[in-house]
Formats: structure tokens, C-alpha cells, sequence
């Protein structure tokens, strides 16, 4: 059987045909569903018959978890899921390539979805910084890119929030607003000082305007945060934080087991989008994915904070075996 050479065509390809030949769903439903044009889902349904995808029934290819990502959809009212293949033995290695496979696919759904008028936010880590290394450029009218979290880490860093949002902005040909401050301060009153600079507050006011963020979902071992060679926060507030309920964060919005906010003292000392801003975001894209992701993400799903889901076919598995409740 001919396949297309592009694996994410053909993972969307077989997606798009399943939500219209076993899901009778309108292709425009599908267009609103998957923030495709309806004359693209036309397109793409032509191309699945041409290419033998779609015959009497669906035929899905090797590694294509469109099933998983509909269970996973319907048991965690997601707008849609995204599942990419995963290596077990979970070494080091395999480890970045799962993270380069996780970015690969962030990188499709952003091609795929943008569009004029978007006001996109981005926040920091490794993850987003694979998403960036694997987009293609695209040009793009009228969107905004936003840096919807102060910098973290050494400025030099790629993972940093501001790279990534610069290099998002150059590959979209977009105008671009980064967040001239740091992402955690020393105190409440260093805060109100950056809080009441222009540059900041222009940064700010744009929280509220975001339609889709970009975010990861961090783990309380792996957040580079939590290290105890990291000289931006003191030994007293990492071990408030390691002791509390927390099971991981988004943007330094750290969140339980069930997704509930976990109040410590260092809420206060971050710059960037804020719990309640995230929830009030259209479409917010969580990147994350290996083993010990899986209570993070858990709790990012319990909690409402995001809307689709990028992650790998064991955690999914995993995902799928826990009943919401």
C-alpha cells in the first residue's frame, strides 16, 4: 500500500478518516474539532481513498494510535490527543529521542492549527525548545507570539523562555512580545518593582488575549527548579515545595495529584501567566511524555489545565487505565 512519506500527515490522515467513517461526523465538525478548514478535511478524506488508507473500513498503519487518542479524548473531554511511539527502555537516550518525537509532533499540530489573528503563548523547557528545533517556517498574517513566562535558567540556556519564543516568532514570521523579566524573583517587593515597568506590564496585559499556549508539564524530580544546585530559589522554599502535595507544575503553576493549585510562598515570586489565566486560555497544547511524567500529566488532565494532549503510547496506556474521576 503507497504511504505518504510524512508520518504526521498519515497519523492525521487516518485521524480525520475515522472521525467521519466510524464516527459520522460532519467534516465540518471535524474542521472545527481539529482547527482545519472543511476544504482541507475534503482534501484529506480524498487523499486517505487515494492513498488505500480508507477502504470498506479504516485501515490505520503501523504505530498510529488514533483508537488510544479517542478513548483518551472521550475519558478526559480533551479537544484531541496525540500520541507518539516510545522506546521501554526508557535510557537516557531513548529518552531524547522520545523528547524529539514528542516536539516533532508539537511542531505538526502548531503548523496545522495556526491562524491569522492567533495570539499564541509559550513558556519554557525542553520540550518546547524540540518543538521549535523541528518547526518549519511558515508565514503567517497578523499573529502574535507572547513569552508568557519570565526567564528561567541560564539565559543562554535554549530551553529558556525567551529563545524559545523568539525562535517561534522568526519561524512564524510574527510579531513578538517577550517578558523583560525574570521568572522568579528574590522577594514580593523585587516583584512589585518589575511588575510596575512598562515593558512588563505590556507583556501582562497580554495574558488575558492568549487563544492557544504552548506549554510543558514539568515533574517535581526532573524541574531544573528543584535542583539543589539552582541558586534561584533558597533551600527552604525547594523543600516547602518538595514537601507539599505537588506531583508537578505548568509554567511554575504548581498543581496535586487532582490537578488543585498547591499554595506555598513561592506562587508570589514568580512573573508569568498565572493558574487562572492558563484556564481562561482557548486551547492550551501540554508536551510531555515518558514515565516519570505520568502523575504530572495525571493531575494537568484532573486539574482542566489543558485542552490537547502531546504525549507517548506507554504513558497514554497508562493514562488511559486510570479511570478519571
Amino acid at each position: 500500500m503507497p504511504r505518504p512519506n510524512d508520518p504526521i500527515d498519515l497519523r492525521l490522515a487516518s485521524k480525520v478518516s475515522s472521525l467521519y467513517y466510524d464516527q459520522n461526523l460532519k467534516q465540518q465538525t471535524i474542521a472545527d474539532r481539529l482547527q482545519i478548514s472543511r476544504l482541507k478535511v475534503s482534501r484529506i478524506l480524498k487523499q486517505a481513498r487515494e492513498q488505500g488508507i480508507v477502504r470498506i473500513s479504516i485501515a490505520f498503519p503501523d504505530n498510529n494510535f488514533v483508537d488510544l487518542e479517542a478513548l483518551l479524548e472521550d475519558q478526559y473531554g480533551l479537544k484531541e490527543v496525540l500520541i507518539v511511539d516510545s522506546d521501554a527502555s526508557g535510557d537516557s537516550v531513548n529518552n531524547r529521542l522520545l523528547q524529539r518525537q514528542l516536539g516533532i509532533a508539537a511542531a505538526g499540530y502548531l503548523h496545522r492549527t495556526v491562524a491569522e489573528g492567533d495570539i499564541l503563548g509559550v513558556t519554557w523547557g525542553t520540550t518546547l525548545q524540540a518543538m521549535v528545533e523541528s518547526m518549519q517556517p511558515k508565514h503567517t498574517r497578523n499573529l502574535q507570539v507572547v513569552q508568557a513566562l519570565g526567564g528561567v535558567g541560564p539565559p543562554e540556556a535554549k530551553a529558556h523562555a525567551t529563545d524559545i519564543s523568539r525562535r517561534l516568532s522568526q519561524l512564524l514570521d510574527s510579531t513578538l512580545t517577550l517578558l523583560p523579566a525574570p521568572g522568579i524573583v528574590e522577594s514580593t517587593e523585587t516583584k512589585k518593582v518589575f511588575l510596575s515597568d512598562r515593558r512588563v506590564k505590556s507583556a501582562l496585559n497580554l495574558f488575558n488575549e492568549i487563544n492557544t499556549a504552548y506549554v510543558g508539564i514539568g515533574a517535581l524530580h526532573t524541574n531544573p527548579v528543584l535542583t539543589r544546585d539552582n541558586y534561584e530559589i533558597s533551600s527552604v522554599l525547594r523543600q516547602e515545595i518538595l514537601e507539599s502535595r505537588a506531583v508537578g507544575d505548568i509554567g511554575l503553576n504548581f498543581f496535586d495529584e487532582d490537578g488543585k493549585a498547591v499554595e506555598t510562598r513561592f506562587k508570589d515570586l514568580v512573573i508569568g501567566i498565572t493558574r487562572e489565566e492558563l484556564l481562561n486560555v482557548d486551547t492550551v497544547v501540554g508536551i510531555a511524555g515518558g514515565a516519570e511524567k505520568g502523575p504530572s500529566i495525571k493531575g494537568a488532565l484532573m486539574g482542566g489545565l489543558i485542552d490537547v494532549l502531546i504525549t507517548d503510547d506507554q504513558t497514554a496506556q497508562k493514562l488511559h487505565k486510570s479511570p478519571a474521576v
